[in-house]
């Protein structure tokens, strides 16, 4: 068409023709052979027509300019195309790269994922495993713990009674390190429910705060306990006792002189429970590891004396469980302040009491004993009858049935796993019927929330294994205290009983 044109036809021909190649930067530049191909063939006969024209025109140094040019920019939208070209190449690869990291992070995501739910799964079966098998544990714990104390009150030589008290602190040490063992897998595997109940809690810490004074004396420290009377808290029972119990052992362990502070205090609708010492102090950054299983601060020579830095970590699970918010002050050298958040309750409705009735000596106490482990049964004989008691021992409830009215018991112990189909509490229902009135005490190393509510509905009190003969004298005496105290009409006493046991 170009021979046929004049000037300026062409200049406006070319001009569409080299936009329309320019265009083709954005369709074939993937492919620049392509590309070139298509531009190279327009572009190159466009520059030949206007050389042509040149030859015969006037002004022949502007038609070879314009070809020039045309050959110019043909290079430039080459070279366009080929840096085009080359960063898709590059965006494309990085796009597959990128693609197959995410299939690898994929995969490597599944494999920690199933790697974390294998460790969670072991780490629950472990858990269940310690919950389930704690009688089992507990067992020869049981039998250590009554013998120990027996061995102790008899009359020995120096080195043996030395060899006693030696063997009773080893097993007192495997006790509190097996509680706090089992404890921690009973959490962490759910066995353990809160149980709310409306707590006075003046009496809850006048009785932790009992039981820990002799220690607190021995290594010459003072234990005061202070709160006001009617203050009531909502919360567990057993676990609120237990995280006080653990931070004031811990209070006492790590104070070497000075005075241990018990207090509780409402504001507005919270109580709050202070346990303030003034032993060695905590260093702001270590305020949160004191929580951490087996975390020791001030302990590095691994003193057993000073415990196992599991009771910390059993008040934080605790609380986080019942609910308690609790934070920490403390200053080095100085002591340091545990302070508990409780809900405030009125008092009104079903009180958990927290203080035993116990009196010292037991006597002349007739005790049957109700277990089906003839080692445990020996122990008890042994220990009861190094208190002063006479006991009868049988291994399952026909037994006991036929041998109470002989036995003339004033108080039966029970374990709560009997090997046959019977459990402690029916065991204690049958003996209760044919005997009414008669004291029961329910020893098992279970924590099981459903057992404890029959337990409590019936009015029995709870032993966890392994029972001291310390605390198996307390609970005797406590319960016939309350027995003592009960009216008695309404139903046959214990003697009546046994008289009806005879007669029949």
């Amino acid at each position: 068409m170009m021979p046929s044109l004049n000037t300026a036809s062409s200049a406006v021909l070319t001009m569409i023709v080299i936009s329309l190649c320019a265009g083709a930067v954005s369709t074939t530049y993937t492919v620049t052979s392509a590309f070139v191909a298509y531009t190279a063939s327009i572009s190159l006969l466009i520059a030949l027509g206007w050389s042509v024209a040149g030859w015969s025109a006037g002004d022949a140094w502007q038609h070879w300019g314009i070809a020039l040019l045309i050959l110019m920019f043909l290079g430039v939208q080459i070279r366009f195309a080929r840096q085009n070209q080359e960063m898709f190449a590059q965006s494309y690869e990085m796009r597959l790269e990128n693609r197959e990291l995410l299939e690898q992070l994929s995969k490597e995501r599944e494999l920690l994922s199933q790697a974390r739910d294998d460790a969670v799964r072991a780490d629950m079966s472990k858990s269940r495993f310690l919950a389930a098998a704690s009688h089992d544990l507990r067992q020869p714990l049981q039998s250590l713990s009554l013998n120990s104390g027996a061995l102790s009150r008899m009359r020995l030589e120096d080195e043996s009674l030395q060899i006693a008290q030696e063997m009773s602190a080893g097993i007192e040490s495997l006790r509190q390190m097996l509680d706090g063992l089992l404890d921690i897998s009973q959490i962490d595997a759910g066995a353990m429910k809160p149980q709310l109940q409306q707590i006075p809690l003046d009496l809850l810490a006048l009785g932790v705060c009992a039981r820990f004074r002799p220690a607190a004396e021995a290594r010459g420290l003072k234990l005061h306990c202070s709160s006001s009377s009617g203050l009531y808290v909502t919360s567990d029972a057993e676990m609120l006792r237990r995280i006080v119990s653990n931070l004031l052992d811990n209070a006492i362990k790590y104070t070497e002189h000075g005075e241990i502070t018990v207090l509780g205090e409402k504001f507005g609708e919270q109580v709050t429970l202070t346990i303030q010492d003034t032993g060695c102090g905590i260093e702001d950054a270590d305020r949160e590891r004191v929580f951490e299983d087996l975390t020791q601060l001030h302990n590095p020579q691994r003193d057993r004396t000073k415990g196992y830095g599991l009771g910390l970590g059993i008040v934080r699970r605790l609380s986080r469980l019942v609910g308690i918010e609790y934070e920490v002050a403390s200053r080095v050298g100085q002591g340091t302040t545990f302070r508990l958040m409780l809900p405030a309750a009125d008092g009104v409705g079903h009180v958990v009491s927290s203080v035993a009735h116990a009196q010292p000596g037991l006597v002349a106490r007739r005790v049957l004993v109700l277990d089906d482990d003839d080692t445990v049964r020996s122990a008890y004989a042994h220990a009861l009858e190094s208190l002063g008691c006479k006991v009868l021992c049988v291994g399952t409830l026909e037994e006991a049935m036929a041998s109470l009215p002989r036995h003339r018991a004033e108080v039966a112990l029970v374990d709560y796993r009997l090997a046959r189909s019977v459990n402690g509490l029916e065991a204690i229902a049958q003996l209760r019927s044919a005997w009414p009135g008669l004291a029961a005490i329910l020893v098992s190393a279970d924590s099981d929330r459903a057992m404890r509510e029959e337990a409590q509905r019936l009015g029995v009190p709870y032993l966890r294994k392994p029972v001291t003969d310390v605390s198996l004298a307390a609970a005797i005496n406590g319960v016939l205290h309350d027995a003592a105290k009960a009216p008695r009409s309404g139903s046959a006493s214990l003697e009546e009983g046994v008289e009806h046991g005879n007669n029949r």
